[in-house]
């Protein structure tokens, strides 16, 4: 495991999943806590991300380049644009939100929508699967306290692993999550 920061500093977004890509990392989790205009909005969302249709699909179409390589000889190079490198990962990113749920489910107060998909920016560029998890709202007088508590952090962590283990059992297997 490798955490992008453990205190209070702002990390840019981009420096979080390419400290992410630059240790090849298998997972890209980006966990964080809500807030809303309404005080009464609660629960824990999970995201994967969202592309433009025709982007994501010229993306995930691939292409390759031959590329000449020392020594002589050539190569194929899969060249995919950095801001779209999530798209060939989305599959696996949907399964592990799937296994999340799971997870949270009688554990973690849910969102009406707990699974959605939005252009996150923190998400795009990872090259791997990756979800962004909103704990809770701190912005919900109830829901703070709760996320401020032992207890909960404790259970939302139990979750969140018991998630990756399953995720990497059946990932390593070869199977599908």
């Amino acid at each position: 495991m490798l955490l992008t920061r453990d205190d209070d500093r702002n990390v840019p977004l981009d420096e979080r999943t390419a400290i992410a890509n630059n240790n090849k990392a298998d997972l890209f989790i980006s966990l964080h806590a809500n807030g809303s205009m309404r005080p009464t909005t609660s629960g824990a969302s999970i995201f994967c991300a969202a592309f433009d249709k025709d982007a994501a699909q010229a993306a995930a179409a691939g292409g390759a380049e031959r590329l000449p390589t020392f020594g002589g000889g050539s190569r194929d190079i899969e060249l995919v644009p950095w801001d779209l490198a999530q798209t060939r990962h989305l599959d696996r990113s949907e399964r592990f939100a799937d296994l999340l749920e799971q997870q949270f489910h009688d554990r973690v107060p849910l969102s009406s929508r707990v699974i959605d998909r939005a252009p996150l920016r923190v998400l795009e560029s990872a090259n791997m699967p990756a979800v962004l998890i909103e704990l809770g709202y701190l912005t919900n007088a109830e829901q703070a306290k709760l996320l401020a508590s032992d207890a909960f952090q404790v259970t939302a962590v139990q979750a969140i692993y018991e998630a990756i283990v399953r995720f990497r059992d059946a990932y390593m297997a070869g199977g599908t999550p």
